[in-house]
């Protein structure tokens, strides 16, 4: 292999392994609303800052809700992570119908 990393027929794509992997799902506007109003103890299972349980994130307009992982994510664990935040977010908003399919997205620190 050449120096560029070009012997496969063009530059291989260098893995960062330094970025958290979020899984989760668009937040529509009444679930939103739902979250923000959480008070009291299970304030606790959701937030923007870092959380055990779920957090918001942000893509341009969009909020999401998830699971932010920083360490490696093996496959095995896509279906247990999906579960676990369908069961947060059935116990705070039992009465919400929530999506079947949750994205997998990269993240990024959003400090300037």
């Amino acid at each position: 292999m050449n120096p560029a990393g070009e012997s496969w027929g063009g530059p291989i794509v260098e893995l960062d392994e330094r970025r958290a992997i979020f899984v989760g799902f668009k937040l529509d506007s009444g679930l939103r609303r739902q979250l923000e109003g959480i008070t009291g103890p299970d304030r606790k299972y959701v937030s923007t800052e870092d959380s055990t349980f779920l957090r918001i994130c942000r893509s341009g307009d969009d909020y999401y809700v998830g699971k932010l992982i920083d360490e490696r994510l093996t496959t095995d664990r896509i279906e247990d992570i999906q579960r676990n935040i369908a069961s947060i977010l059935q116990r705070l908003c039992p009465e919400t119908r929530l999506p079947q399919t949750m994205e997998i997205l990269a993240g990024r620190d959003g400090a300037p």
